[in-house]
C-alpha cells in the first residue's frame, strides 16, 4: 500500500544555487540530491504519486515511464481515455496498455506535473516500504543531467547553465574522471565497447540488473547454443511478461570505449555475463551491476557519459 506523504525523508536536499558574481560560459547547477537506493540491483528513488510517497525505479534503458497495477489501484487512478501505449519486451512482441492519469507526480521534492503513464506489470521486485510503484524512463528523466551515485547512495540532478543549445557542462569533479564514447539511440544514449577482442554497442541500461549480451552477439563471437546450453542460466520475462532463456557465460576481458581516458574506466577481467535474446539494436544492456560500482554523470540530452 502507498504511504501519505506527509514528510519526504530528511535526506533529500533541494536548493537552488546562488547566483554567480561572473556567470561561466558553460556550467552545471545542482538542482536536487535524492536518496538513490540500491535494493538487490533494482536502483530507485522516492516519488510522490498524487500526495502518496511511494519508489519508482531508474531506468535510463527505457524510451517511458510505467505505473504498476497495484500503485494504481493503491491510488484510484483513472484511465486516460485519450492515450494508450504499445508496450514492447526483450522479445519484441508488444501489448496495448492503457495509460493511467496522474495529477501530480514528483521525483524527491522536484515536481514533475501531471503525467500520463502507461500501466505495466515489473516482475520480481523486492518488497519494500515505500513500494516499488513503477519505473521513471527517459521521457522524464531527460530533462536533467543526472549523477548516479549509487555507492554513496545518492542521484543528484543537474541543469547545464550557459549559451541556449551549446551548453555541455562537464562533471565537477576532479581531473581523473573518464569520457566514455556515447551516442543517441532515440531518446537513449548507447556507448562502445570490446569484449574479448570484438567491439560493440552497450545500451546504457539502469533499469537492467545486469550486463545482458546479445544472443546474436554471442554467435558471431563463435559461441554457439550448444556451447550457451552448457552455462547455467534459466528462464525470465520483462515488462511484457513473455519468457525467455537466458545463460551466464564467461569472458576474458571487457572495457567501454573512450574518448578521452581517465581512472574510472577499468578493465573488466573475466567477466560473467547474462547471454539472451534482445529486441534492441544493440548488442549488450550495461546495467545496474556497473552503476552500482561507479560515479557515473549521465547527460541525455547533450549524449554525454562520465564515469569515475
Amino acid at each position: 500500500m502507498l504511504r501519505p506523504a506527509l514528510a519526504l525523508p530528511a535526506m533529500i536536499m533541494a536548493g537552488f544555487l546562488p547566483p554567480r558574481a561572473m556567470a561561466t560560459p558553460c556550467a552545471a547547477e545542482r538542482i536536487a540530491e535524492i536518496p538513490l537506493h540500491n535494493d538487490a540491483l533494482f536502483l530507485n528513488a522516492p516519488v510522490v504519486l498524487d500526495g502518496r510517497q511511494a519508489r519508482f525505479i531508474l531506468d535510463t534503458g527505457s524510451e517511458g515511464s510505467l505505473i504498476t497495477p497495484e500503485a494504481a489501484a493503491a491510488l484510484h487512478l483513472t484511465p486516460d481515455p485519450a492515450h494508450a501505449t504499445v508496450i514492447q519486451g526483450p522479445n519484441d512482441r508488444g501489448q496495448l496498455a492503457p495509460n493511467m492519469l496522474i495529477r501530480a507526480l514528483s521525483l524527491g521534492l522536484i515536481p514533475l506535473g501531471q503525467r500520463s503513464i502507461p500501466l505495466g506489470a515489473l516482475p520480481g521486485l523486492p518488497i519494500l516500504t515505500p513500494p516499488i510503484a513503477g519505473l521513471m524512463g527517459v521521457d522524464l528523466l531527460q530533462h536533467f543531467d543526472l549523477e548516479f551515485d549509487v555507492p554513496h547512495q545518492r542521484l543528484t540532478l543537474w541543469r547545464p547553465v550557459g549559451q541556449s543549445g551549446t551548453c555541455v557542462a562537464k562533471p565537477s569533479w576532479p581531473a581523473g574522471y573518464t569520457t566514455l564514447k556515447a551516442r543517441h539511440e532515440g531518446t537513449r544514449l548507447t556507448v562502445s565497447f570490446t569484449l574479448d577482442g570484438q567491439s560493440g554497442t552497450a545500451l546504457l541500461d539502469s533499469g537492467a540488473r545486469s550486463h545482458i549480451l546479445s544472443r546474436r552477439f554471442a554467435h558471431a563471437m563463435g559461441i554457439t547454443d550448444d556451447v550457451l546450453r552448457q552455462d547455467p542460466g534459466g528462464v525470465t520475462s520483462g515488462v511484457d511478461l513473455n519468457a525467455r532463456w537466458y545463460h551466464w557465460h564467461r569472458f576474458h576481458a571487457l572495457h567501454l570505449g573512450e574518448e578521452t581516458a581517465g581512472s574510472g574506466n577499468p578493465i573488466w577481467k573475466d567477466p560473467v555475463l547474462t547471454v539472451s535474446d534482445m529486441r534492441d539494436n544493440v548488442d549488450m544492456l550495461l546495467g545496474a551491476d556497473w552503476f552500482a560500482q561507479h560515479d557515473i554523470w549521465v547527460s541525455l540530452s547533450a549524449g554525454r557519459v562520465w564515469v569515475r
